[in-house]
């Protein structure tokens, strides 16, 4: 993996969340996936890394609010950490490197994705991969 550069990978994730609501512009819910980071084509900065995200989504009065925490752990052992928040429409995150092990330490990261959510095979699961565009460098 190059020591700096951009990266893009697509974020396939699969999890739960727990919902309350109030008709479709209030409502809140808390969830945790577990993901795969792919590039195309394979071997790029952060292929084949795993991870789970835990988060908090809400809609109140129209107006989507996010934040969560997501770890990931490569092949090698090596982890890192990011903090993401959602944008003002919903439709997107942005998020930033927060800590990092091994080859990640000192790293710094910043990104964004689209959602891009899949059909759910139950009611119960939340499905999706997502496109990730960003900036890292290691030390």
């Amino acid at each position: 993996m190059p020591r700096e550069g951009n990266f893009e990978f697509t974020f396939c994730s699969i999890g739960d969340g727990k919902i309350m609501s109030s008709g479709d512009q209030v409502f809140a819910s808390h969830y945790a996936v577990a993901a795969n980071l792919l590039t195309q084509p394979a071997g790029k900065a952060f292929d084949r890394t795993s991870g789970v995200c835990r988060g908090v989504y809400a809609k109140l009065n129209g107006h989507p609010q996010e934040f969560g925490v997501c770890e990931f752990i490569d092949a090698d052992g090596d982890q890192w950490w990011m903090e993401y928040h959602g944008n003002a429409e919903g439709s997107g995150r942005t998020y930033t490197g927060v800590h990092g092990t091994g080859k990640y330490d000192g790293m710094t990261l910043k990104g964004g994705y689209t959602l891009d959510f899949w059909p759910s095979a139950t009611k119960d699961l939340i499905q999706a991969c997502n496109p990730n565009k960003g900036t890292y460098k290691l030390r």
